[in-house]
């Protein structure tokens, strides 16, 4: 019972991701105009992902539950934009303490829900988990590490790209490509390494065979995806730092973006804590077959290492071909 359990979490959990990460309903398009002094909220973002969107040619067929649950998320998100939006204009008009709290509590709001949404990392952090023995606390931290690195990579470009290279509106968008091919092309890179040393064993510490963090080189990997992953930055922090920029407000811009990086951080770290619990959960079923653990272990390695090398595959075809 605890087996089948742990493989419906697994299973569950890694579909969901995946279907999340393919069913957003952002279409890719033209970019939407820029925004104005006194225009309304910031747009949403754009899909990065290949076949976003539930309709039209090249879309990926989803489930009708996560069409549903991506639509309530992105009308979630449509009404805390308008919100954000009206409280940093409020803040240019009047100084108002109150709107500032009220940015900073509805910025911490979106993050959560705007992290459930496609990107992010969380294919990639739980690809991760799903082939490494990890501590509950690794999971929390890297989910931190990778929300926080998104955003502070969003305000370096925006800062950049505005200030010294004078790029506008969004155009700093389109440029932001860039960075995101550098991205998810250091994680095709971990992700290959994880598969050289899943097939020839490198991973394997002195317990029972698990990657334990004292394997060789089990650092650097752990600090390689969390680069690699935090590299990518975040559109939405872009886009309401240009909506911040065009109102006057870019320090509290600055300020609502990072607030939204704490809200994406407990999305993050809460998919995994939950692949490590899984794993964790899966393994203990199966204590007292150690040659099934072990080969179980071996497998569920290959398998984050391959979802992570083909995850950023795909995602990197997509950024590249925006470049064109």
């Amino acid at each position: 019972m605890r087996v089948r359990l742990a493989l419906v979490v697994l299973a569950v959990g890694l579909a969901g991701l995946a279907s999340l990460s393919a069913a957003s309903p952002l279409q890719l398009g033209p970019p939407p105009a820029e925004p104005s002094r006194e225009g309304s909220a910031p747009p949403p973002a754009r899909s990065r992902f290949p076949g976003a969107g539930s309709e039209g040619a090249g879309a990926i067929p989803v489930p009708a539950f996560v069409q549903r649950l991506t639509e309530h998320i992105s009308l979630a998100q449509r009404q805390l934009n308008q919100t954000l939006s009206r409280e940093m204009r409020q803040i240019r008009e009047t100084g108002s303490p109150a709107a500032m709290l009220s940015v900073s509590l509805v910025a911490f709001v979106y993050g959560v829900l705007h992290a459930a949404g496609p990107g992010h990392g969380k294919l990639v952090v739980s690809a991760f988990f799903l082939g490494r023995e990890a501590r509950i606390i690794k999971g929390v931290i890297m989910g931190g590490l990778v929300s926080v690195l998104q955003t502070f990579s969003a305000i370096a470009i925006v800062l950049v790209l505005v200030f010294f290279l004078g790029y506008t509106g969004f155009d700093v968008v389109q440029q932001s490509v860039w960075v995101e091919v550098a991205s998810y092309g250091l994680i095709v890179l971990v992700g290959l390494y994880m598969i050289y040393a899943a097939v020839t064993g490198r991973h394997l510490g002195h317990h029972h065979g698990e990657a334990t963090h004292g394997a060789p080189g089990e650092h650097g990997v752990h600090r390689g995806v969390v680069v690699a992953a935090g590299l990518t930055p975040c559109a939405s922090a872009i886009i309401i730092l240009l909506f911040a920029l065009a109102n006057g407000v870019l320090a509290i811009g600055i300020a609502a973006t990072l607030v939204m990086a704490l809200g994406m951080s407990v999305t993050v770290a809460l998919v995994g804590v939950s692949t490590i619990a899984a794993r964790k959960t899966l393994l203990g079923a199966m204590a007292a077959r150690p040659r099934i653990a072990l080969w179980l272990r071996r497998g569920l390695t290959l398998t984050g290492a391959l979802l992570i090398t083909v995850v950023g595959s795909l995602f990197f075809a997509n950024a590249w071909s925006r470049l064109h």
